[in-house]
This record gives C-alpha cells, structure tokens and sequence, in this order.
C-alpha cells in the first residue's frame, strides 16, 4: 500500500509556520495538478485548513514519493527548510488511513468532535475529483473516510454541545464585555468562519455589525442575513474608530490591520477622551493582524492559537466519548484495508506487460 501522508497541523506548528505553508482555494487545483505531475506520484489530495495542512498522495515508490511530497510542502521555503521541515509529520500506509479516518471525525481538531472538518475533507477530496488528480484507490479510502466521520458523529456524542471556533469567539466576546447588544461588531472577511460567526451573533441580538470585503458584493449577501451596513475596504481604517470589537478571518496572503493603524485608531480615541478598550480576535491563517499590536494599551487581541484555555473548559463532556469512537475507527479501518489492499494487488497486476 503505497499511500503517503506529509503534513502539519496546530498541534506540530504555530500559525506563523501554517500561515507560510497554506494552500489557498484558489490555489488548490492548480497545486493538485503540479503535485500529480511530478515523478511517482499516482494521484493526489490535499486538505488544507486553517488548522491543517496535508498532503495525502499514491506513489509508484515510498520512499521517493517522501522526499518528493517533502520538497513540494517546503518549495519556497529553502532558506529555513531544516525549521519548517521540524514542524512534518509523515504517516505511510495504514497508518496514514487511521490519521485521515481521525480528522474526517474529528478526533484530530482543535476543537474535539468539531463537524467543520468534515465538510473540509468532503470539500477537498471534491477539488481533486474535479482537478481530475484522484484515483480509484484514494477515492476509496477518502469516501470510507467520510462516511466513518458521519458515523461516529451518529453512534456517538462526540459533536455535541455547541463548541466551534465561533461559539468560541462569542464566548470570549461575552468574557470580556458581558452584554454584546450595544457593542458594534466589526467582521472582515466573508468566508466560512465569518459566516459562522454573523449566525452566531445574530442569536445574540446584536444589532450593528459593519462587514468589509475585497469582494463587496459578497458582503453584501452576508450582510441582508443580519440587516448590517456594508463598509468598503478602503474605509476600513476610519469605520475602525467606532468598533469595539473586530474579528478578521480572511484569506489575505498579507496583513489586514498594522500596528500604525491601530496605533491611530487609539490615538483618535485617546484625543477625545474615548477609553473604550478593543477587542481583536484573529481567526485567519496566515494572520490577518499584526502582533505587536497587542503590545498597545487598550488592546486586548487574541489569535487562533490563543483560544485553546476556553475550548478545554468546555470538552469535558466529549472526552468522554472518546473511546466509543476510537473502536468505531479501529474498525471501519481494518475494514476498509482488507478491501483496498487486494485493490491494489489487482491494479498492479493489471499494469503488467
């Protein structure tokens, strides 16, 4: 079973070293197909996340698929290539399945039991069915994948109670001023994670929530679902005076908001005698915000990696479940591999002359 897993996710790396190594969307396709074009490697999917990166690929040889996966992952980072490569984790064969049947049910998230990874993985092995770089053997183990990760969601409790990264950043919200109603909200971005977070604001009531956009008219759509007013990204700086709480989650290669414009942004207040603190929380990767900006009074900022001590008080409870799942993983593996290893067998067979 020639099946090689090359990754990273927030257990091996911070976000500065993700942040550097991220497949955008729009990117995906295009590096699935530059992936499949090198030597040895029979098909290709890759799963990135703002958690996790991964590679997951049928090679002709293991150990030439490692070093070519290694050399695709850290392309572009040569000059620190022995501290990015420290940060990799490799899995071969089963072990490989066992990892991916961990993340589709959520076993391997930052948040335990978080259904978002689900659909991630769904949504990545869509990419590679449509960028024509996945086989008959990763289709295999990819759908039994999913299908594992509903099934342990069905037969056990490990997904419930509302823990995600948006409930997460409420909560926090909530933490630090108590009553969100008369806060303005300012969100960033309008991908997943923003649209997860505006659902859960608006069972909160809140009532004002500017959205800006690179793509406006995207946020407009956002914006009709809570009746908030639309800022363009060039006015982001001065709406920025009046926010109390922002949250950026962009797909931005770049900085979003710098220290000199925050800097401004208290300045302002400081002028007019305005001691509202402001509360950041940056749920991009790579970071939408600069991190010196937490050094500035008045600033309280918070990255994804910072939400770790409100998710551990709240999983208790799906701890608990951990083991059910677990058998039930154990087992749609051990399954899967009496299917796919004969699979394989009977391709390679018929490669013959």
């Amino acid at each position: 079973m020639n099946l090689i897993l090359i990754g990273t996710n927030h257990k091996y790396s911070p976000i500065q070293i993700r942040g550097k190594l991220v497949i955008s969307k729009r990117r995906l396709r295009e590096s699935l197909r530059e992936l499949t074009n090198l030597r040895g490697i029979k098909a290709a999917v890759i799963l990135s996340t703002c958690n996790r990166i991964e590679l997951y690929a049928d090679v002709l040889d293991t150990a030439l698929g490692v070093r070519t996966l290694k050399e695709f992952f850290l392309r572009g980072q040569q000059q620190e290539l022995e501290k990015f490569e420290a940060h990799l984790y490799t899995y071969i064969g089963k072990v490989a399945i066992l990892h991916l049947f961990h993340v589709a049910s959520g076993m391997d998230s930052q948040i335990l039991g978080e259904n978002q990874i689900l659909e991630q993985v769904r949504l990545a092995y869509t990419e590679a069915r449509e960028a024509n770089t996945i086989n008959t053997f990763l289709s295999n183990i990819f759908n039994k994948a999913i299908d594992t990760g509903i099934k342990v969601r069905n037969k056990t409790k490990i997904s419930q109670g509302n823990i995600t990264i948006a409930s997460i950043a409420i909560s926090l919200m909530k933490e630090k001023f108590v009553s969100l109603k008369d806060k303005k909200i300012f969100i960033i971005g309008v991908g997943k994670i923003s649209e997860l977070v505006v659902r859960a604001l608006k069972k909160e009531g809140t009532k004002v929530v500017f959205i800006a956009n690179r793509t406006y008219e995207k946020a407009l759509e956002l914006a009709r679902y809570i009746d908030a007013e639309v800022v363009k990204f060039n006015q982001l700086r001065q709406k920025l005076m009046e926010a109390d709480i922002v949250i950026s989650a962009t797909s931005s290669p770049h900085l979003i908001l710098k220290k000199e414009d925050i800097l401004k942004v208290m300045n302002h207040r400081q002028l007019i005698n305005d001691c509202r603190p402001l509360l950041i929380i940056d749920l991009a990767v790579p970071r939408d915000v600069e991190q010196e900006i937490r050094h500035i009074e008045g600033i309280n900022l918070f990255c994804l990696d910072d939400l770790d001590f409100i998710i551990k008080k709240n999983i208790e409870k799906r701890i608990k479940e951990v083991p059910r799942a677990l058998e039930i993983i154990k087992e749609e593996v051990e399954n899967l591999c009496l299917v796919v290893e004969p699979l394989e067998s009977e391709l390679a067979e018929a490669r013959l002359p």
